[in-house]
């Protein structure tokens, strides 16, 4: 039997191929963040304070102007272990600055949940489809945003995770955070990302993460198309 995460990002797939009640925006974007056990709390705050300034800056804030009325859907999660994620800020709309900068606000504001006992980038992108597919939101770009600090290593199938994100419609980008430098961003560009213009984004080490996740966002936050 899969376990219990990709199982259920497996059914709500095939439960949601239409969703056509949902609300449309031009990106349904999932940010996934690292509290892997390689993750210390310092590591983690930085996470935090990096992506929560992103949502304030003003190169961001314009790419977002860009995508028009339809604006964007995010989520944060975090992840860590097998089956151990959790969404920390959910699916929340964004089409003006003033809405981003409350939005960065609530990041900010947000807590570890779990101190993880593994890496498992596999249950990062199962559960990023699983909160996509199951949203009141229907995206013309659906992107899973995942950041990490090391390879996987939490013992589940990341060839199928990152399957099902592709067979979802998915785009998986990355955001490695190569403090370590064991070569990261090759594990990265090889292993995890997938989809159309999948990309990418390294990180050189913490404190390079807010610089990193700054222009990530710019270029998901972009229209269909361009």
């Amino acid at each position: 039997m899969a376990p219990r995460i990709l199982a259920c990002a497996i059914l709500a797939a095939a439960a949601c191929p239409a969703r056509a009640e949902a609300a449309p925006v031009a990106v349904e974007l999932v940010l996934a963040l690292d509290a892997s056990a390689s993750m210390d709390r310092a590591e983690f705050d930085l996470q935090i304070k990096g992506l929560a300034a992103a949502f304030r800056d003003p190169a961001v804030l314009e790419a977002l102007k860009n995508l028009g009325p339809k604006g964007v859907a995010v989520a944060v999660t975090q992840w860590g272990g097998a089956d151990e994620a959790k969404v920390i800020v959910p699916f929340t709309r964004l089409s003006s600055s003033r809405e981003a900068r409350a939005f960065g606000f609530r990041i900010s504001r947000a807590r570890r949940a779990f101190q993880a006992s593994s890496t498992s980038l596999a249950t990062a992108l199962a559960h990023g489809v699983q909160v996509i597919e199951e949203n009141a939101y229907a995206g013309e770009r659906r992107v899973i945003d995942v950041s990490g600090d090391g390879v996987d290593n939490g013992g589940l199938d990341l060839d199928a995770a990152r399957d099902l994100a592709l067979a979802s419609g998915i785009v998986v980008n990355g955001l490695p955070i190569d403090a370590d430098g064991v070569g990261l961003t090759d594990y990265f560009r090889n292993k995890v990302i997938i989809g159309t213009d999948a990309f990418v984004e390294p990180a050189a080490d913490f404190s390079d993460y807010a610089r990193a996740i700054r222009e990530k966002l710019i270029r998901e936050l972009r229209p269909l198309g361009s």
